[in-house]
């Protein structure tokens, strides 16, 4: 059979054709007779000249249709635009209060646009409930998330939760946990529980280094963040977390490389569960590969070698031949910039570089050295000091216009300002837009509290209870008169003065005081200080009361090496009185009214570097001085004082800038000696030894010498002090160890190393903000493992106060 030729018409297709015209013809007629439809079509609105008619809104329960609707910005009655409903089912979404919301169904009628919006609300949780916690604390748990009571419930954040949840398990060793949740409705709301399943606590028994050998093994422990635990897990509960476990991985990694081991590679070898998953043996894999030496040690310098390469190579710890060890290397790099920083170059940049051999194991290491330029002081500018004067700043600093910037000189001013307790925060900027060579530094500081006025009551381990009514005023200024009584509460501020006026009445002790002192007397290097106190001391057998007024000059000879020397005159009245029958007979001879004057001599030499709240952080001082009392000065009696006094101080260890472990070591001697006809020393004019600031774990003045079970104090003392202490809540709370020693006679003959005593304690240290400046108050525990017979003991002590030696 025969197909037909293209284009031509089959009868299938003709009757088609037929078909669709008659349909066609069919539809024309349906609608000239359909009036209605015809209307319909024509009056049917363009959709540009719609408006919303309605909007609905369902599924709404907690909030009220008239509260959401409010906050929508389309309204009944608004023109018909679907990007603002887009915009608004957005809003809607980032509100917050929906779990989910579906998208508006759009309602277009003759009348206008009705919108249906659909929301379900975030319900108000009213109980948050963990099933099967057991080692889980609740406490912890609800601190940690984010679905607790009250707050509106949003799957998103409990699943966030479960996270959380997950988190403090493994942390408390349940690295099998599992955590899921639910909700259930109840009559009182919503609650959500966390269905938790902890699976076995598992505890870290022991930790194995396979392939180790050439580094201690206890090194290598200390760098882990994982623990064996200890006996009763006392010391370390031996908890396994998983997540700690390729972290400390990676800290042996960097130990190996840093030790020379660049090819070590470690591992998990093995997890070995053993007691129903209980415990755990942790088997470590190191492959160490070959131990890297120091073959060449070679100085790349790009300037003009302003430090000779034997300098330069005397300064180095390492040296050719020596194994790798990265710590060292980082110890010399830093040596190598401050031999350029000292001497001007700030800019100098030191970076070690390593080039491996081709065969063998000695590696080149070279300084690439770029020396910069020399770099100047150009200005100095002080900020944020709005209540003290730029002069009593700049009077501290050690660098000047003009002068190369050295850092070590930059630290030395800041530690200066440090110890001038006048600010909470001292920084230095420098702008090194401009000049280079050049560099104007910018010391902005924080004024902080300098004014004190205290009222209270308190109590000494020493001095029994006392009360306290003091105003002090450091960073005081003479001249800063007010105006009027509204600027009184910032005037007398701000000159680097101070002023004491303090009323401290006790039962043991009572004090009285007065004290101005100017540091800069006119902008000199002179000091002048004005005082006057008295004070009263109630012992068992007798009431000493002393008065005394005085002017001390002074002369600060060097302030790069902080020497001064003071000469002072002052006038005393001592009288002895209601001496008991049974008082010792330096008591007795001593009772009655004593006035003299005396000149004191005084000369200190103070290195220390000084940190804020804590003190000095290094550094040394060396006091001495000489007081001659009555003979020609006039008076009732003569006698000669000589002291002598040092301290050192060393940072051990520096967690940051702030946060550091000192070690102090103070010591002094203190000799008196009559120099009239009359070989006596009065009872106020002797030495004593005992108490928190004197030699802690023996009472005030509870050691020495004795007569009628009562002490008499002594002519000749030394004491002294080593201590340790380390931050344990940042500054706020900081432990201290000590040993303190001492010892004192009547009389160099007298004097014997047998006769030291020797405390031995430790406690904590409180730095409690008072009126915005730190006032310490010690809590210490002293053992006295050396003492003599009629010593009196005290082991607890408290203290207020600064330690002044």
């Amino acid at each position: 059979m025969s197909l037909p030729a293209r284009g031509a018409s089959t009868p299938y297709q003709g009757l088609v054709s037929i078909q669709r015209r008659l349909s066609l013809l069919l539809l024309v007629v349906l609608l000239l007779s359909s009036p209605s439809l015809t209307l319909h079509a024509c009056q049917t609105p363009s959709r540009e000249s719609e408006v919303i008619q309605e909007i609905r809104l369902q599924g709404l329960d907690r909030l009220g249709t008239a509260e959401v609707l409010a906050r929508m910005k389309i309204r009944p009655g608004d023109r018909w635009d679907p990007a603002a409903l887009d915009a608004e089912y957005r809003r809607l979404w980032t509100s917050g209060d929906f779990v989910s919301i579906e998208s508006p169904l759009v309602d277009h009628t003759a009348s206008g646009v009705i919108i249906t919006i659909t929301l379900r609300e975030r319900r108000q949780i009213f109980e948050v409930k963990f099933e099967g916690a057991q080692d889980l604390s609740e406490k912890a748990a609800l601190r940690q998330i984010r679905s607790n009571k009250d707050e509106l419930h949003d799957p998103l954040l409990v699943r966030e939760d479960i996270d959380s949840i997950r988190d403090l398990l493994l942390e408390q060793g349940h690295p099998f946990a599992r955590v899921d949740s639910r909700t259930e409705e109840t009559t009182d709301g919503l609650v959500v529980i966390f269905e938790i399943d902890e699976g076995p606590q598992v505890l870290l028994r022991t930790i194995d280094l396979k392939g180790s050998g050439s580094l201690p093994i206890a090194n290598i422990l200390k760098l882990m963040q994982l623990r064996t635990k200890t006996p009763l897990g006392l010391l370390r509960s031996g908890k396994f977390d998983p997540r700690l476990l390729e972290e400390d991985l990676e800290k042996i990694r960097e130990y190996y490389t840093s030790m020379g081991f660049f090819d070590a590679e470690v591992s998990v070898d093995q997890l070995e569960f053993q007691n129903n998953l209980e415990n755990l043996r942790l088997v470590i894999d190191v492959e160490e590969g070959p131990r890297y030496r120091i073959g060449e040690i070679e100085f790349s310098i790009e300037g003009s070698r302003v430090i000779p390469e034997t300098e330069l190579r005397a300064t180095l710890a390492v040296a050719p031949g020596d194994l790798w060890n990265g710590a060292l290397v980082k110890e010399d790099t830093g040596k190598l910039k401050g031999l350029y920083n000292g001497q001007g170059y700030l800019d100098a940049t030191i970076t070690p570089t390593l080039t491996y051999p081709l065969e063998g194991v000695d590696v080149i290491l070279r300084y690439r050295i770029h020396e910069g330029s020399l770099v100047y002081v150009s200005d100095i500018e002080f900020r944020g000091n709005t209540n003290t004067r730029d002069d009593v700043i700049r009077r501290q600093l050690e660098i000047y216009p003009g002068e190369l910037l050295h850092p070590d000189l930059l630290q030395t001013s800041l530690s200066n300002i440090h110890s001038l307790r006048y600010f909470d925060g001292v920084r230095t900027q420098f702008d090194s837009g401009g000049d280079p060579d050049r560099r104007p530094v910018v010391f902005e500081v924080a004024e902080g509290s300098t004014g004190r006025a205290m009222f209270g009551v308190g109590y000494s381990s020493a001095r029994g209870a006392v009360g306290n009514l003091a105003i002090e005023k450091r960073n005081f200024d003479i001249t800063d008169v007010p105006d009027s009584l509204s600027d009184l509460p910032g005037s007398f501020t701000g000159g680097g003065q101070s002023l004491i006026l303090e009323a401290r009445p006790g039962t043991q002790y009572s004090l009285y005081r007065l004290q101005f002192s100017e540091p800069y007397l006119g902008g000199s290097q002179n000091s002048l200080r004005i005082s006057a106190f008295r004070s009263v001391l109630l012992r068992p057998d007798y009431i000493e009361d002393r008065s005394s007024a005085g002017i001390t000059v002074g002369r600060l000879f060097s302030l790069e090496e902080k020497l001064r020397g003071t000469v002072g005159f002052r006038n005393d009245r001592i009288s002895v009185n209601d001496v008991s029958t049974s008082a010792p007979d330096v008591v007795s001879d001593s009772a009655g009214k004593t006035t003299y004057s005396a000149i004191d001599l005084n000369l200190d030499w103070d290195r220390r570097v000084y940190r804020p709240v804590i003190g000095a952080v290094d550094g040394w001082y060396l006091e001495t001085g000489y007081s001659h009392i009555g003979g020609p000065l006039g008076g009732n009696l003569e006698i000669g004082k000589f002291s002598l006094g040092t301290g050192l101080f060393r940072t051990i260890h520096e967690n940051s800038d702030e946060l550091r472990h000192i070690f102090a070591m103070r010591t002094s001697f203190n000799w008196a000696e009559p120099l009239g006809e009359d070989d006596f020393i009065p009872v106020f004019e002797r030495f004593y030894l005992g108490g928190p600031r004197s030699l802690r774990g023996f009472d005030y003045r509870g050691a020495g010498p004795r007569e009628n079970d009562a002490e008499i104090g002594g002519t000749v003392r030394h004491r002294g002090s080593v201590e340790y202490t380390w931050p344990l809540l940042d500054n706020t709370l900081r432990g201290i160890v000590f040993t303190d020693f001492g010892n004192l006679s009547d009389g160099k003959a007298a004097f014997s190393l047998d006769e030291y005593r020797v405390g031995v304690g430790g406690g904590i240290v409180l730095n409690i903000p008072i009126f915005g400046q730190p006032l310490p108050i010690s809590f210490t525990w002293t053992e006295a493992v050396k003492k003599e017979e009629g010593d009196r003991l005290v082991e607890f002590s408290v203290d207020l106060g600064w330690f002044l030696y």
